[in-house]
């Protein structure tokens, strides 16, 4: 890491150095290139799926997603259902998963991944979902801990 005073003077120091002399620089930095870990290779989808939840403030329908889909369980919702389980028509939650599957591949360190993944990141396709059999959507068990993690009010009800 190289400084630059302002009288021009250039101080190099090792990362570790940074860190032991100016820690609360180093973790506003890590902050703001998405928390990456060492070297800003951290593109686990464990650690992406929590920047995205992180990023911005949840929109209401996205979390309504959320639930709907966390009370579902692993055999998820046919899409006609998740629609209605979140008072949404069919168009309508279509446009709620295109915003979220924005809202991923927007997310820092999404760039790293070969192919953007959308609401795959969070979400695994089922051909056939409960309880009319079509296609739908049912909830990754990452995603799960992560809104386990977050605390949110409906997580964890029985």
């Amino acid at each position: 890491m190289k400084i630059t005073t302002p009288q021009g003077y250039i101080i190099e120091l090792t990362a570790e150095e940074a860190e032991t002399l100016f820690p609360e620089l180093v973790r506003d930095v890590r902050r703001q290139f998405g928390g990456m870990g060492e070297g800003g290779r951290d593109h686990s989808p464990q650690r992406l799926l929590r920047r995205v939840l992180r990023r911005h403030r949840i929109p209401p329908a996205q979390l309504a997603l959320y639930h709907a889909l966390y009370e579902a369980g692993d055999n998820g919702l046919d899409f006609n259902t998740l629609a209605t389980t979140i008072g949404r028509s069919a168009e309508e939650l279509s446009g709620v998963l295109g915003g979220l599957g924005r809202r991923v591949n927007a997310t820092p360190g999404i760039g790293a991944l070969p192919v953007p993944p959308g609401v795959t990141l969070l979400f695994e396709q089922k051909e056939s979902a409960p309880p009319g059999g079509g296609w739908g959507w049912a909830m990754r068990p990452e995603l799960r801990a992560a809104l386990e993690e977050m605390g949110l009010p409906w997580v964890g009800e029985e």
